[in-house]
């Protein structure tokens, strides 16, 4: 790392802290004392403030309320940032706008030269879920269900909601927010019924906050899921076909059980809900995605009803 990257890491290291030493910027960047002690001196000239405290416990502290100087990237890092963009063209995510902004001021800050490779990156990738045709375009289905966002800035706050459908109002704990089939889904777990739901977002009417002296606390929580947490229904055993699949839709909870060292054959365990229509669909579905290299070893009775009438149906289609 040379002087200038070092320089930029190290003011961001300190700036993260309240209080640091000599000794541990020297063990973090493996630099000697003296390099340390003139690499504060260049970064209070560039104008963070620093106060140092003298003693056999001495050491230094980031005045508050100060700004971190701009941040720089350089050409790598402005691709990496990029083309991380480009990953998440045409697909449904929040803070599509934001994305969208964030964008054209990674443009505005590089060179003409920079420039000119991104544009020629946007070009050369395509990724699978863009259209090829054009890969600029941002089309309907790319923008995510309008109580998205919201559930998740709400999540930040408190993960104890209070979810309203157009049927329903339920008072929850968030345990995952996933992409199924091109929908959104949370997951929550209801807080009155003791159960797991996944709810489609989309089907949100409101989205609201648990009251602080309404809460729940997080160890009876967890406490509760830990004593009714239901016995995996489903078995899959899959092979390296199979497997690559999965990792271009994993399954949004359960992970693979690896049965050799090579990763070339794995195991997946889960539970599903049998008297939820939804979820024996989308999982039908998504099995026979996975295609001839899955085998399902164990089902609940709902689940290879439809999968066979679902096969039935795929048979029926087949020209004679």
């Amino acid at each position: 790392m040379n002087k200038t990257d070092r320089i930029n890491t190290m003011m961001r290291y300190i700036n993260n802290r309240q209080y640091f030493t000599i000794r541990e910027l020297v063990n973090q960047f493996h630099i000697s004392r003296s390099t340390a002690i003139r690499d504060l001196n260049t970064i209070q000239e560039l104008g963070m403030p620093l106060t140092a405290s003298v003693g056999r416990d001495g050491g230094y502290a980031v005045l508050q309320n100060q700004l971190l100087p701009a941040v720089q990237f350089n050409s790598e890092e402005l691709k990496a940032l990029f083309v991380s963009f480009l990953a998440t063209l045409n697909t449904q995510l929040p803070y599509l706008q934001n994305r969208n902004t964030l964008t054209e001021k990674l443009v505005a800050i590089a060179s003409q030269t920079q420039q000119d490779d991104l544009l020629t990156l946007q070009e050369l990738l395509v990724f699978d879920h863009t259209n090829s045709r054009n890969p600029k375009l941002t089309e309907l289905t790319d923008y995510a269900p309008a109580q998205l966002k919201l559930l998740l800035n709400t999540c930040l706050t408190t993960r104890q909601l209070i979810l309203t459908t157009a049927d329903q109002t339920m008072t929850a704990w968030a345990r995952h927010v996933f992409n199924r089939q091109n929908s959104w889904y949370v997951e929550v777990w209801l807080l009155d019924q003791q159960q797991f739901k996944q709810i489609p977002v989309d089907q949100l009417t409101q989205v609201a906050p648990v009251a602080k002296e309404q809460a729940v606390k997080p160890a009876a929580i967890e406490r509760a899921i830990k004593q009714s947490r239901p016995q995996p229904n489903v078995t899959l055993t899959l092979n390296a076909d199979a497997i690559q699949q999965f990792h271009h839709h994993p399954h949004p909870t359960a992970t693979l059980q690896y049965r050799d060292a090579f990763q070339q054959t794995a195991v997946l365990e889960c539970y599903l809900n049998p008297d939820d229509p939804q979820q024996v669909t989308d999982f039908t579905r998504w099995y026979l995605y996975l295609g001839a290299g899955a085998q399902m070893t164990q089902a609940p009775t709902p689940l290879l009803t439809y999968l066979k009438k679902s096969l039935t149906h795929l048979l029926a289609q087949l020209p004679q």
